[in-house]
C-alpha cells in the first residue's frame, strides 16, 4: 500500500493504528515462544522487516556462491509462497516441479544455483528434510525471521534504502512485521541499492543488472521497451532498467509472485523486459521478443571476510557439539 511509504502518517494509517496492537502481542509472542532447539548444522536466516522486494532472494544467491566457491556444501529451505503443491510437503525440487507447484523463487534458486532447494511452509521441517537427506555444513531459510519456530543461528535483515522502514508503524497500519528495535538483533544489515541514516552499521549492496537476454541468448540494444512484472517492488525493476540505458516506453506491473497473462506479453512494437522471477513461469522459446533482466549483489572484500568467517565459526562450532539431527 502506497500510504505505508509516506514519511508522516497519512489519514488510512491512523485509521489503522489501533490494529497493530494485535500485531504487536502476535509478534512478540511468536518470539517469547521462539524454538531454543539448535539444528545440527547451523542455520542462516535471510528475512525482512517489511512487507515487499528487499533482495532477498540476489542476497541468497550471492551467500550461495560464496559458499560454494569455499567448498561449503550448502542448502536452501523455503516456504514456497504461492504455490499449488502436488505432493506432500516437505519436497525437494527437482527439474520436473513446476514454479506452479513449488514457487517462483525457490524454483529459480534450484535452477541457478543447482543445490538442494527444499519446500515446506513449516521450515523446521524442511530443515530436518534436509538434514536428512543431505550432507550439508550450511541451510539457508529464504525469508522467515519471523518465523520462530526454526531455530537459526545467524540472521541478515534486508532492508530496500529508498522504501527504509516506511512510516515507521506495524501491519496494518504500515510495512513493518515486527518493531524497528528487531535492528538491533540481527546479525548483519543489508541495504540495497542508497544507503539509509540507521543508528547502526550495515552493509550497502551494490546492484549489478545485465544486459536483458532472450530465450535465444540475443542481447537486448539500447532503446524504447515495455517492462511488466509481478514483484513485490516493482519500481525497483524499472529503475534497473532506466539504469542500464533503456527508455521505458510502457509498465504493467501485476500483484507479487502473479503470473504475467498472455495479453500482456502479445508482441507489440516494443521489446518486453522482464524479471527472473516471472520467467521461470513462461515457455520463452514462444516469446522471442521478451527479455529477461539479471540482476546481482556486490560486496566488497572485507563484508565477504566477516560473511565467511561467520559461517565458519558457526560450521565449526556444530561440528563439534552435535551429533544427531533433532
Amino acid at each position: 500500500m502506497k500510504f505505508w511509504f509516506n514519511p508522516t502518517l497519512s489519514w488510512q494509517a491512523l485509521l489503522l493504528l489501533p490494529l497493530t496492537a494485535l500485531v504487536l502481542l502476535i509478534s512478540q509472542g511468536k518470539r517469547l515462544r521462539r524454538s531454543t532447539r539448535p539444528y545440527t548444522r547451523p542455520v542462516l536466516v535471510v528475512g525482512n522487516l517489511t512487507v515487499g522486494g528487499t533482495g532477498k532472494t540476489p542476497m541468497i544467491i550471492w551467500l550461495a556462491e560464496l559458499c560454494q566457491r569455499h567448498g561449503i556444501r550448502v542448502a536452501v529451505v523455503s516456504r514456497g509462497y504461492g504455490a499449488k503443491p502436488d505432493r506432500a510437503f516437505p519436497f525437494q525440487i527437482t527439474e520436473q516441479i513446476s514454479a506452479k507447484h513449488c514457487g517462483d523463487e525457490p524454483k529459480m534458486l534450484a535452477q541457478r544455483l543447482n543445490i538442494p532447494v527444499v519446500v515446506d511452509p513449516q521450515r523446521h521441517r524442511a530443515v530436518n528434510f534436509v538434514l536428512a537427506h543431505h550432507s550439508v555444513d550450511l541451510i539457508i531459510s529464504d525469508d522467515g525471521l519471523q518465523h520462530y519456530a526454526m531455530h537459526r543461528d545467524l540472521e541478515i535483515l534486508m532492508l530496500d534504502g529508498l522504501r527504509g522502514l516506511g512510516n515507521g508503524c506495524l501491519l496494518p497500519a504500515g510495512p513493518l512485521r515486527e518493531t524497528a528495535g528487531r535492528l538491533k538483533s540481527v546479525d548483519f544489515i543489508v541495504v540495497k541499492q542508497h544507503p539509509l541514516a540507521l543508528p547502526m552499521p550495515y552493509e550497502l549492496a551494490r546492484l549489478t543488472a545485465a544486459i536483458p537476454l532472450n530465450s535465444l541468448g540475443k542481447a537486448l540494444v539500447q532503446g524504447p521497451v515495455k517492462i511488466c512484472s509481478g514483484i513485490g517492488n516493482f519500481n525497483s525493476f524499472q529503475r534497473s532498467v532506466v539504469d542500464l540505458g533503456y527508455e521505458v516506453i510502457e509498465t504493467l506491473s501485476f500483484a507479487d509472485h502473479q503470473l504475467i497473462s498472455p495479453e500482456a506479453l502479445a508482441n507489440n512494437q516494443w521489446p518486453i523486459i522482464i524479471t527472473e522471477k516471472d520467467a521461470i513461469k513462461l515457455d520463452l522459446t514462444r516469446y522471442p521478443h521478451i527479455y529477461v533482466l539479471t540482476i546481482a549483489f556486490d560486496f566488497d572484500t572485507e563484508f565477504e571476510r566477516r560473511v565467511l568467517a561467520s559461517l565458519r565459526e558457526q560450521i565449526h562450532a556444530k561440528s563439534h557439539h552435535h551429533t544427531g539431527t533433532l
